[in-house]
């Protein structure tokens, strides 16, 4: 338990963010047992020694442990608690990791029931599945989701000042006028292409170049995939190896309408299988799902594009294989993320290339017409490479500050 705690104590000193986020602000104790989930690198554990920080300071009456500890091989978070609440009062204690630790639900559901004056807040894998796990918490606890950086945020931190948050109606009825204000940056869309390569995870802000950056990355999708992924659902390395393929499958396609068919005979693997895989990849979070609009569970079977999950993990891919992301399948998924991280439902169109809130939207560059959206109200063209648009024409960086 000592250990645990002087390791608390020198992240405290030592974790601290360069950039105070909008999660921080947004984040409220609403409920005894919080959950913070993501994917991996999106800077959960910073948020909660942060967090720590703020509401504590050095109390000894809150602690941040991390589940994958060595001390956790031959003792259970329920020793830990017991000893917390009955030794320092414990009033708040952080476990960083949890689904790193076996049988995490059952624990988390058993200090939950017996410590009624603790509050816990756990972080963890997108992959967390609190429903349909044995030891049902889905009754007792709040999940939040975090993200990487928006483009917004990205901003903020290269030019050391505040940017506004826009709606999406803001940006169908007023696009003009946001964007004018915005123009005002200097070298905006340079700063949109850096962010397309390195400005999504917190780690840019600690390393001295693109290379050691993308190096970082491969690493996070690694261990996604050899730590996360075959620890939480017991694969094999050979299955875990086509996870891997399957990755680099849709970062160098044609954003276009899925064939798990193809891809499954690409891989000598059943249709089955390879649909599971992606479904993972989607739970894991480094897959991104473009589904169709209508009832039901977000499946492979409803989805009609799939995506990874944003646009540095694109890039470092793609430059991994000695290719650059096709620009068609950059500026799609700059807007599909933005808007799902911003907690827009996105749809496939078929008149368009997505659906979101009744209106549909074209995705393209400076040339792009709007014939496809001939006859639709609520029809808008989204351009890159340019500053301020003009009627329904949206520039598509102001989708960057949405969150």
């Amino acid at each position: 338990m000592d250990t645990l705690i002087e390791i608390y104590h020198r992240l405290l000193t030592e974790m601290v963010p360069s950039y105070h986020r909008k999660f921080y602000d947004d984040f409220t104790m609403d409920n005894r047992l919080m959950g913070i989930v993501g994917a991996r690198g999106v800077g959960k554990t910073t948020f909660l020694i942060h967090y720590l920080r703020e509401h504590y300071g050095d109390s000894s009456q809150a602690l941040c442990i991390s589940a994958d500890n060595l001390y956790f091989v031959e003792h259970t978070l329920v020793e830990v608690v017991d000893q917390f609440v009955k030794d320092f009062d414990g009033q708040l204690l952080c476990i960083d990791e949890i689904h790193r630790y076996k049988n995490w639900n059952q624990e988390l559901k058993n200090i939950y029931d017996s410590y009624p004056k603790l509050s816990v807040i756990f972080s963890g894998s997108s992959s967390v599945d609190l429903v349909r796990g044995k030891y049902d918490l889905s009754r007792r606890v709040i999940l939040k989701t975090m993200y990487g950086f928006s483009f917004r945020e990205f901003l903020e931190i290269q030019e050391k000042t505040h940017y506004p948050l826009l709606s999406l109606n803001e940006l169908c009825h007023n696009a003009g006028a946001c964007a004018q204000k915005l123009a005002k940056t200097p070298k905006l869309l340079g700063y949109l292409k850096q962010y397309f390569r390195e400005g999504y995870y917190p780690t840019f802000l600690e390393m001295g170049s693109y290379e050691a950056y993308s190096h970082s990355l491969r690493g996070i999708v690694d261990k996604i995939i050899y730590q996360d992924v075959s620890s939480f659902y017991s694969l094999n390395t050979s299955n875990l190896d086509t996870l891997r393929k399957i990755i680099y499958f849709f970062a160098t396609s044609q954003p276009g309408s899925v064939n798990i068919n193809r891809l499954a005979g690409s891989l000598k693997k059943d249709y089955t299988t390879i649909a599971e895989y992606v479904q993972i990849l989607r739970d894991t979070g480094l897959l991104r799902f473009l589904l169709q609009n209508k009832q039901g569970h977000a499946l492979v079977r409803d989805a009609e594009k799939i995506y990874l999950d944003n646009p540095n993990l694109l890039y470092v891919l793609n430059d991994e294989v000695g290719k650059k992301p096709l620009v068609g399948l950059l500026r799609e998924l700059f807007v599909i993320s933005n808007l799902q991280n911003a907690d827009y439902h996105v749809f496939f169109s078929k008149q368009a290339d997505i659906e979101c809130e009744n209106a549909i939207f074209e995705i393209g560059g400076r040339s792009k017409t709007s014939s496809q959206l001939k006859g639709k109200e609520q029809g808008y063209l989204v351009k890159d490479d340019i500053l301020v648009g003009d009627g329904k024409t949206i520039p598509l960086f102001l989708f960057g500050f949405l969150s």
